[in-house]
């Protein structure tokens, strides 16, 4: 289905007003983050919310690694994987929580998209802070890599995909706009 003038997008996509709204939604929620005190954000934050479950997770994958959570910590006698500000992936989830309340969309498939934009964000970042604690324990030399280009720029990627997807799935029709589903027509 298209709508105005061969725009496959619901409503009226404009580039320029799009962009606008992204980029000012962004800088409200960078804000809003980088004005959490650095307490909270460690200790209530990063604890909870990352840390002690990626300790229970490696804790699960391999049991005799004796980590533990300390605040916005990951320690064991192989590695300390220190959780900061910036390492949470909350700048990818704010990138696309952006992009998602910016777009064209109803309000119900843009709370579709934000809470699979912060699930996503969350589920990639915890197996990339698994991951590199694996990586500071056992092969100290690859966790620059990692950390730096690597595993950024993966999360990104998918991140980027996940949009495009949910962004062409928001400009499908639902199927009380669409009109009678194939198998409602009498043949």
């Amino acid at each position: 289905m298209e709508h105005a003038a061969g725009n496959p997008f619901p409503g009226p996509f404009k580039t320029g007003w799009f962009l606008l709204q992204f980029a000012c939604i962004y800088a409200v929620l960078h804000a809003l983050y980088f004005a959490m005190p650095d307490r909270v954000l460690r200790e209530d934050v990063h604890y909870y919310g990352i840390v002690a479950p990626g300790a229970r997770l490696i804790k699960l994958l391999a049991p005799s690694e004796q980590v533990v959570a300390v605040e916005g910590t990951l320690q064991s006698p192989h590695a300390t994987l220190n959780i900061v500000r910036g390492c949470d992936s909350a700048g990818v989830a704010f990138l696309l929580i952006a992009a998602v309340v910016a777009f064209p969309a109803g309000w119900s498939r843009k709370l579709g998209g934000i809470v699979g934009a912060l699930a996503l964000t969350y589920v990639l970042n915890e197996i990339r802070v698994v991951l590199l604690y694996f990586v500071a324990s056992y092969r100290h030399d690859w966790f620059s890599l990692l950390h730096n280009y690597l595993m950024p720029t993966f999360i990104i990627a998918v991140s980027c995909i996940s949009f495009a997807w949910w962004a062409a799935w928001s400009a499908l029709p639902r199927r009380s706009d669409a009109g009678p589903a194939l198998e409602d027509l009498a043949l």
